[in-house]
């Protein structure tokens, strides 16, 4: 297992996706970041501005972390890697496994990485406009960690679909328009059913409870965190488990 880790680092380090995950998200952060800081009134920055952009900065970053753990998992298959992968280990499962820690401790890492360097230009910036900025936006120890453990979960997921499904343009594509869209109506046409679906739920973790006129419907059936959390470990493997099933009967050569 630590063989097919070490081997997995290495493909991460040797491709042209980390180092592409890593430049698009400089640019959903830091770039709108930049610009904010440099352009907006300084009334602005001492208000909620700041926290309103660390809260999309933050929505915006797992998604890219879906796409990289779902493109780690299809490259496979569209470059034929995944038959050596198969053929030094034939149990496929352990393949399936040391993927999901290896993108989980990446995907978490990564978003350490991009909250540093946030807040460092938050700082920075702030001194140069000579405003008064809470970095933090508010938030907490326990709401950076909680992001962190999303962030992970959403990695693996990714590579999870990607397994499951194959298909690189296909798998997405759709997941992104299920996770935009798809979900969105759903939770707020049939909030009882939405608090169930696998992005909703990611967001659960995390997010903080909603409050104010017209919300009780959508929380009354919302999950509590440690609800989430055990069925965001429930929908990765359950697809995962079915991707390694299907791969039993599937020519992978």
């Amino acid at each position: 297992m630590i063989a097919l880790a070490r081997a997995e680092l290495l493909k991460l380090r040797s491709t042209r996706t980390a180092l592409g995950l890593f430049i698009v998200i400089l640019v959903v952060t830091l770039v709108p970041l930049v610009l904010i800081l440099a352009l907006v009134p300084k009334d602005w920055l001492g208000e909620e501005g700041i926290t309103q952009f660390l809260t999309t900065a933050s929505a915006l970053v797992p998604l890219v972390l879906l796409v990289f753990g779902i493109l780690g998992m299809t490259n496979e298959y569209r470059h034929g890697t995944i038959t050596y992968s198969y053929l030094v280990t034939p149990r496929r499962w352990q393949v399936m496994v040391v993927k999901l820690v290896v993108y989980l401790l990446v995907g978490m890492v990564t978003m350490l990485v991009a909250m540093a360097l946030v807040y460092v230009a938050i700082l920075i910036g702030g001194a140069i406009r000579g405003v008064d900025i809470d970095a933090t936006g508010g938030s907490t120890l326990g709401d950076y960690a909680r992001q962190l453990v999303v962030a992970g979960l959403v990695t693996t997921f990714g590579v999870a679909l990607g397994a499951l499904i194959r298909a690189q343009i296909i798998t997405v594509a759709g997941t992104l328009i299920w996770a935009l869209f798809v979900e969105n109506i759903i939770y707020v046409l049939k909030p009882a059913v939405g608090n169930w679906l696998p992005f909703v739920v990611f967001n659960q973790v995390s997010a903080a409870q909603m409050s104010g006129d017209g919300m009780e419907a959508l929380t009354e059936s919302a999950l509590t965190r440690p609800e989430a959390f055990l069925v965001s470990i429930a929908y990765i493997a359950i697809v995962s488990v079915a991707a390694v099933f299907i791969s039993l009967r599937r020519d992978v050569t």
